[in-house]
């Protein structure tokens, strides 16, 4: 009987121990201190900060600003518990919030349009003739109409920080900087006023602008929040394959990139401090916010598309590097690319638009889900170029492995330019203006065979450090209307044969 007593006593005692602690656990808990009017005023300012970003990426944040006005009330009241708690769950409605859905008809409806599109040209940039060749946005619309263009490719390309205006003022843009940026018709302002004019004279038409994944200057500027970032914040965004313990240094990958594309000499020592730019690290995410950005700006210009040079690069080289297309420097590269392509696309979801987004076709080389693109861009190669004759075999291997990764989507083959090596260049440097004619007129006709469009090259893009051959005797540009090329009216003719032919849905 002793026992037993002794025995309830200690499970009375253990039980009111139990008590006692939840008791305190919970009025530890309901005597949180009550927060001051500076901390909540700080709490403010952080949801504000978070607030004004993810609304600017085009999230549904409908719900925490509801959270924040209730928050902001009760502040008001100087009840600053019942303040705090609002705030708390404005907090957690924005860290939830997601990206409105797009209604399915206007997907639908757009990806119609694009599988539409007959006439493909490209012309890079659509503002540049005032610098060029005294060739007003009024004369590229001439341009564009005579060709029956449905799709502008790389209308717009930023390569360096844009100013937004010629009256910009900034510490960020030297005043000499923004004289010559206007010059060459190279402002946003330029851009949103020449987008504007194409769409009054030709509204179906397809605007495509253009972003690289190829490089981060060594300064920049992000055009939507206006931060600039010097040569330390870049520099930190360069890829680095050490982040994945691979056995190459930043510096040695930095400075093979740029001997490739000849940013310095052969025999050259690499000082970062020293080259205009780097190659950037497309899974760092200071850098995906300033991609994303450029991309966003070109669309809050008035662009329908947006290409995206060199997106699946990185993946590419680390899985060269690595010799492992699984390592998880390639899969964290490539999930990276294709978070570029949805997150442009919600950015259109909440302007009400559908953006159109394309790259290059090397992502079917991956063991990976294949990115959400509405069109890819094929290039033919130098040597097909140089030759004259297109590669059948290598082409069907290559439509086969779109198509299966990406369905029925648009393939617009094209001629890449930008160096003395590529095809554009190739073709510009080494054929007889009748040659160009003849060889557009073959591809033309290949690709058409194939289900492909041809984009046309009208105008634009550099042709390397010293080519023989210039347009209008002075300009290292390509352009149809050229008499050093004389292609302009061959352009002519195939664009209103094609847009005459009938399109599957029409």
């Amino acid at each position: 009987m002793e026992m037993k007593y002794e025995q309830k006593i200690l499970i009375t005692i253990g039980i009111l121990a139990i008590v006692f602690i939840l008791l305190g656990v919970y009025f530890l808990h309901i005597q949180k201190p009550t927060p001051t009017e500076e901390q909540l005023t700080q709490k403010f300012s952080e949801f504000e900060s978070q607030y004004k970003e993810k609304k600017v990426q085009g999230y549904d944040v409908t719900e925490a600003e509801e959270f924040a006005k209730k928050a902001k009330q009760a502040f008001d009241r100087k009840n600053y518990r019942t303040a705090e708690k609002f705030l708390d769950d404005a907090f957690e409605a924005l860290e939830k919030a997601k990206f409105p859905t797009m209604p399915e008809t206007l997907k639908k409806e757009a990806r119609n349009k694009l599988s539409q599109v007959k006439v493909a040209i490209l012309y890079q940039r659509v503002t540049d003739g005032i610098y060029y060749l005294n060739r007003s946005v009024d004369d590229v619309i001439n341009i564009l109409k005579e060709t029956k263009t449905n799709f502008i490719f790389r209308g717009w390309w930023r390569k360096y920080p844009c100013p937004e205006s010629p009256d910009m003022q900034s510490d960020f843009f030297p005043p000499e900087y923004i004289e010559e940026s206007v010059r060459r018709g190279y402002t946003y302002e330029h851009l949103r006023n020449a987008i504007a004019k194409i769409k009054k004279e030709m509204p179906d038409v397809i605007f495509c602008g253009a972003v690289s994944c190829q490089w981060v200057n060594k300064k920049e500027r992000d055009p939507i929040t206006g931060e600039t970032f010097d040569m330390d914040k870049t520099w930190a965004m360069a890829l680095d394959p050490e982040k994945w313990n691979i056995s190459m240094s930043k510096e040695e990958f930095q400075e093979r990139f740029a001997k490739k594309l000849k940013w310095i000499g052969a025999d050259e020592k690499y000082d970062h401090s020293k080259v205009w730019a780097y190659f950037p690290d497309i899974t760092n995410p200071d850098f995906q916010k300033l991609i994303l950005d450029l991309a966003k700006k070109q669309i809050d210009c008035g662009a329908d598309a947006i290409w995206i040079d060199y997106l699946f690069n990185q993946a590419q080289y680390l899985a060269k590097i690595t010799k492992d297309q699984n390592h998880p420097a390639v899969r964290e590269s490539f999930e990276a690319a294709s978070k570029i392509v949805n997150e442009i696309h919600n950015y259109g979801y909440s302007k009400g638009k559908y953006i159109y987004v394309g790259s290059w076709a090397s992502f079917v080389d991956f063991p990976y889900p294949p990115p959400s693109l509405d069109f890819v861009t094929p290039t033919l190669s130098s040597a097909e170029a140089y030759s004259r004759k297109l590669d059948e075999d290598f082409w069907d291997a290559r439509i086969k492995k779109i198509r299966e990764k990406l369905g029925d989507i648009p393939i617009f083959a094209h001629m890449d330019i930008g160096f003395e090596r590529l095809p554009l260049t190739v073709f510009a440097q080494n054929l007889s203006t009748i040659e160009q004619r003849e060889f557009l007129e073959y591809a033309d006709d290949f690709f058409q065979k194939k289900g492909l469009i041809f984009i046309y090259p009208v105008h634009g893009g550099w042709m390397g450090n010293s080519p023989k051959i210039l347009a209008f005797g002075k300009f290292n540009i390509y352009d149809s209307l050229a008499p050093e090329f004389q292609t302009y009216e061959t352009i002519k003719e195939l664009a209103r044969k094609k847009s005459k032919t009938k399109v599957t849905g029409d």
